[in-house]
């Protein structure tokens, strides 16, 4: 099996490093393409305003890999898969570090990554482990393991991807897999604005994580300890919605 792997937090990142060693050791046939840099929170922009260069590197893992200079993680797939590795089976787009659940999911580069793989008929992954620094990135990478070995390929498919977050603990304090709905809010964002020496106004954005408490969510199952599984779909129509514009239209 023919793995592309890639992620938004650059190729340096603890998380692809870790990700990408597991499954070489394990014996699987791994490609990596991913930014020269961090890319968090990109979403699926691709880059159309300049060159976009490849370096061949060592990653700290000791395996090599590709980094596209200026890169989106959504360029990174569609150079890897459109050049690089042509034949791949599965791709993977993580280890990210900081959880992908509820709305944020809209903001990442890392499902966008996957997302951008299902749209080139390739089965896709994005995997995150909840928490950004002091990361159990082995933890995820030996979910990931578990996943295929139990043959999680079988049931991958080219219009979903299986979007899955993992607990910051050890293994063993790991309680089990949850099929889980995407959740609400899970970040509450804010504008500091600022003002430098020279009178001119910038601003930060900040912000802080919110939780829903649905047991059915994936906020819910992370923050409980479980490994979140949640299928996303290209098709973000509004069925629910759709009866409601019809009547509207009917009497316009």
């Amino acid at each position: 099996m023919k793995i592309m792997v890639t992620n938004d937090d650059g190729i340096w990142a603890e998380g692809i490093n870790t990700l990408t060693k597991a499954l070489i050791d394990k014996g699987y046939d791994v490609v990596v393409v991913a930014p020269d840099r961090p890319k968090s929170a990109s979403s699926h922009a691709i880059t159309l305003d300049m060159i976009l260069p490849l370096r061949e590197v060592k990653m700290p893992c000791g395996c090599h890999g590709y980094a596209v200079v200026n890169g989106s993680p959504s360029d990174c797939v569609l150079i890897g898969l459109g050049d690089i590795v042509k034949d791949a089976d599965i791709l993977i787009s993580g280890i990210n570090h900081g959880a992908n659940v509820g709305h944020d999911i809209i903001y990442s580069g890392t499902v966008a990554a996957a997302i951008e793989g299902i749209l080139h008929g390739i089965p896709s992954m994005a995997v995150s482990v909840d928490s950004w620094e002091g990361i159990y990135a082995e933890t995820a990478a030996q979910v990931v393991i578990d996943l295929l070995d139990k043959g999680v390929q079988t049931i991958l498919s080219s219009e979903y991807v299986l979007n899955i977050n993992v607990p910051s603990v050890p293994i063993e304090n790991i309680k089990g897999y949850k099929l889980a709905r995407m959740g609400g809010k899970a970040f509450e964002d804010w504008v500091v604005k600022r003002v430098d020496p020279r009178g001119r106004v910038y601003y930060w954005l900040d912000g802080r994580p919110v939780y829903e408490d649905a047991e059915d969510t994936d906020i819910w199952a992370v923050k409980h300890g479980y490994v979140s599984i949640t299928p996303i779909s290209l098709d973000m129509t509004g069925y629910k919605y759709m009866d409601g514009i019809k009547k509207f239209l009917e009497n316009m």
